[in-house]
């Protein structure tokens, strides 16, 4: 589906936690983006950061098509990620994954157990488990890595992340700086590269040091030499009422 895939370039940000990454607090936000497939819109997505004075956070992700294409493409996706920033990076504690509307409906929950250093993931009745070393992350967390990461200057990082009943090792490399117009503005952002093996498939990020290193553009080729693109529409930090 493409939406499904559009939304996964927002998974795809340059995901750099890891242990080395300080836990620097970030404020509250929300954003939107316009999901595309070459010129064509066919999605919009929204994320939300909230955290608190513990530490604690709720980054959430939703992804729907637009009007135009819905006869199409019919899935509607939610991601959530809860945990907690800590001295050395994020500290996931519980990850959900929910795709409706379509032919292919999943539902995905998966819990950190960080005494035993295990991960559970409950998938539509079955259930798995397996063990992780420290400053493991699950996909939608990845995006706040990133951040924390390019604020410390990291320009070079490998980081786990678990996924479908697999450790997986990505690595991403900062190799640039361009100028970038989105629909929220002109930005200066650093280029953020996907390192892989399998060179037919690129990633390519966009991070705006002014939005605390927030992707501004991200882009995708796959093997089939399709393109996909995600630009930010809009973005506001959200006070605090305590």
């Amino acid at each position: 589906m493409l939406i499904t895939r559009l939304s996964k370039l927002l998974l795809l940000v340059a995901m750099l936690a890891g242990s080395a990454v300080s836990a620097a607090p970030l404020p509250d936000f929300e954003a939107s983006y316009i999901l595309k497939r070459g010129s064509l819109r066919i999605g919009t997505s929204n994320i939300e950061f909230r955290s608190d004075d513990d530490g604690n956070y709720v980054y959430e992700s939703r992804s729907w098509p637009t009007r135009w294409v819905a006869w199409l493409l019919k899935d509607r996706l939610h991601e959530s990620s809860r945990g907690r920033l800590i001295a050395d990076g994020l500290r996931p504690d519980t990850y959900h994954y929910q795709r409706t509307g379509g032919s292919r409906e999943r539902e995905a929950d998966l819990s950190f157990d960080w005494e035993e250093n295990r991960v559970s993931n409950h998938v539509e009745g079955s259930l798995w488990e397996m063990e992780i070393p420290p400053g493991t992350i699950d996909k939608l967390a990845s995006q706040l890595g990133m951040m924390l990461a390019l604020r410390q200057n990291k320009d070079d990082v490998t980081f786990k992340v678990a996924d479908g009943g697999r450790l997986k090792e990505y690595r991403y490399k900062v190799t640039g700086q361009e100028t970038v117009e989105v629909p929220a503005g002109t930005f200066e952002p650093v280029k953020v590269t996907k390192l892989r093996d399998n060179k037919e498939r690129v990633t390519h990020v966009w991070c705006a040091p002014e939005l605390n290193y927030l992707p501004v553009r991200i882009f995708q080729r796959e093997t089939d030499g399709a393109e996909y693109t995600s630009d930010l529409e809009s973005f506001s930090e959200v006070l605090r009422i305590d």
